[in-house]
């Protein structure tokens, strides 16, 4: 999620690679299509990690889920109201709390959707072998392809919606039950091919703008962007840490990832975006003091998220216990 608030500091900023861009300034476009590398597989791979380890439907669990988002929307509106941005408006709060209702954020909707779905996807696969799984996920990711990417019917909403977290479910769920060398490599293998892949991804946006041919290289049902994100999940899998103090460090943020989400939605845009016009406008080296601020802004979110944590602890313990 950090990489995340990344891609959603670039493209505001410095927009998308244009025609004139490569011909101009290629050095910014090559920046910009690598940081588009490296942002555009962030939310596709948490869709993985839950296809891998499989969603186990619980009410508990469901409940949480909605939590989170509504203790967000709740938060993130009485903090901007103590900053002073906005005056209080009771239906507005309310609005943010229950915002999974309606919806203020794609992804909400669109995980929520795969959630609902998930007991028949897990049963399915349970009595699929490896080979069966393959051809479901080949064929899942031809049809998205062809009419997806290549065709841009609406119903795939350029991979924003349920319809494409289904097939990425469905990898995570294979890339657990296969035992094809190629997704059996070491951390280091893994890495340099999610490293060439995102390479050539670069290459092809350079070229197809340079040459006028406007395609979306970088979606989230763009093929190259689904295999990258295979391969960097893949490096997160086998990626072996020693270290107790950094895997505690790793494991404190991984739990509230998600909250650089949350606290990024509502009006924790107004927050996350007010600071970096401020630095835009004022500081001589915006590109450092941004990233600088971005993991600042993710630090922060992931801190007030364990205050979230404790709440939904202590109503678990007050209604499911007692």
């Amino acid at each position: 999620m950090l990489l995340v608030l990344f891609g959603h500091y670039v493209i505001p900023y410095y927009g998308n690679v244009t025609q004139e861009m490569v011909h101009t300034d290629l050095w910014k476009a090559i920046g910009i299509a690598e940081s588009k590398s490296w942002s555009f597989v962030c939310v596709p791979s948490f869709v993985i990690i839950s296809g891998y380890f499989g969603i186990h439907w619980k009410w508990r669990s469901f409940a949480n889920y909605l939590f989170q988002i509504a203790f967000w929307g709740g938060f993130i509106y009485l903090i901007t109201l103590f900053l002073g941005m906005h005056d209080l408006v009771w239906s507005k709060l309310f609005k943010n709390i229950f915002c999974s209702m309606w919806g203020v954020n794609w992804f909400f909707s669109a995980y929520l959707g795969l959630y609902m779905l998930a007991p028949i996807i897990n049963a399915f696969v349970e009595k699929s072998s490896a080979k069966e799984l393959l051809w479901m996920v080949l064929a899942f990711f031809c049809f998205q392809t062809f009419y997806g990417w290549i065709m841009k019917l609406s119903e795939f909403r350029e991979g924003m919606a349920t319809t494409s977290f289904l097939g990425y479910y469905l990898l995570g769920a294979y890339l657990r039950k296969t035992t094809l060398k190629c997704f059996h490599w070491n951390a280091t293998l893994n890495m340099c091919i999610f490293l060439g892949i995102g390479f050539f991804c670069v290459c092809a946006n350079c070229l197809t703008q340079y040459f006028g041919i406007n395609k979306d290289i970088y979606s989230y049902i763009s093929p190259l962007q689904i295999l990258q994100t295979a391969y960097l999940f893949l490096f997160c899998k086998s990626f072996e840490i020693k270290n107790e103090k950094i895997a505690s460090a790793i494991l404190f943020f991984s739990t509230s990832a998600f909250a650089g989400l949350l606290m990024h939605s509502w009006e924790g845009s107004d927050i996350y975006y007010d600071v970096l016009n401020y630095i835009q406008t004022n500081v001589n080296m915006p590109v450092i003091v941004s990233l600088l601020w971005i993991v600042l802004f993710f630090v922060i979110a992931c801190v007030l998220d364990k205050i979230r944590l404790f709440i939904w602890n202590r109503v678990v313990r007050l209604f499911v216990y007692h």
